[in-house]
């Protein structure tokens, strides 16, 4: 009789430990909830505030003139302007990817992607890039020697494309000429355009060095 008394005495202070316990971890659940919610909560209205934060606005535009050829045809000038314009509100400057496309659509439906090279003595294309207001990166992109204020477009970076017949194969025939564009539009302010195009570095050498050197001294607050 006496040992069931223990028994049921330790069993009912084992009980008492365990709501004792639980209950320590139910006051830590809850303090650690509210701590993860005050991290949440701190970081939502940081992520509002950086999302309401608006200076002013960067916008740029491709205007062309272009209307691609039913066939391209060799040693015949075809026309398309290129030019960039801003459409935001605050001062820019702006890059230029421009990637010719010359393709072929078979009997069956299947596209071939010809050769489009414009370098060399051998370039299947001419075009009539503008040097005198545009710097070839040599990175892919055309680099703009200005800044663009708000409304202000560029001069063209070409308008004449053509293809040449001695640098041609017979796989050519019946082809189309397009264009892919893209162009990048970075404020500027000092100095954002080497943030944006290389990696925060200031370049080596020609031609990114010259295209600094002429973009250095148009930021804005100099």
């Amino acid at each position: 009789m006496k040992k069931l008394e223990k028994k049921s005495k330790k069993k009912l202070l084992l009980n008492k430990m365990s709501v004792f316990f639980l209950a320590i971890v139910a006051v830590l659940s809850v303090l650690a909830y509210k701590g993860l919610q005050q991290t949440y909560a701190a970081l939502t209205d940081a992520d509002e505030k950086q999302n309401e934060f608006r200076i002013s606005d960067l916008r740029t535009e491709i205007e062309e003139e272009f209307v691609p050829p039913g066939t391209f045809e060799p040693e015949k000038d075809y026309k398309k302007i290129v030019t960039v314009k801003n459409t935001g509100d605050m001062n820019s400057f702006v890059r230029v990817l421009a990637l010719p496309v010359i393709t072929k659509t078979s009997s069956g439906g299947a596209v071939t992607l010809l050769p489009a090279t414009t370098e060399g003595s051998d370039a299947v294309l001419t075009i009539d890039y503008n040097l005198t207001d545009w710097v070839d990166g040599k990175d892919g992109y055309f680099y703009y020697k200005k800044k663009l204020t708000a409304g202000e477009k560029t001069a063209p970076l070409f308008t004449i494309v053509r293809m040449n017949q001695a640098n041609i194969t017979d796989e050519y025939t019946g082809a189309v000429l397009d264009f892919e564009i893209k162009v990048e539009g970075i404020g500027a302010t000092k100095y954002a355009y080497r943030d944006a195009w290389w990696n925060s570095q200031t370049p080596s050498a020609s031609p990114l060095l010259d295209v600094d050197n002429l973009l250095k001294d148009q930021t804005d607050g100099n």
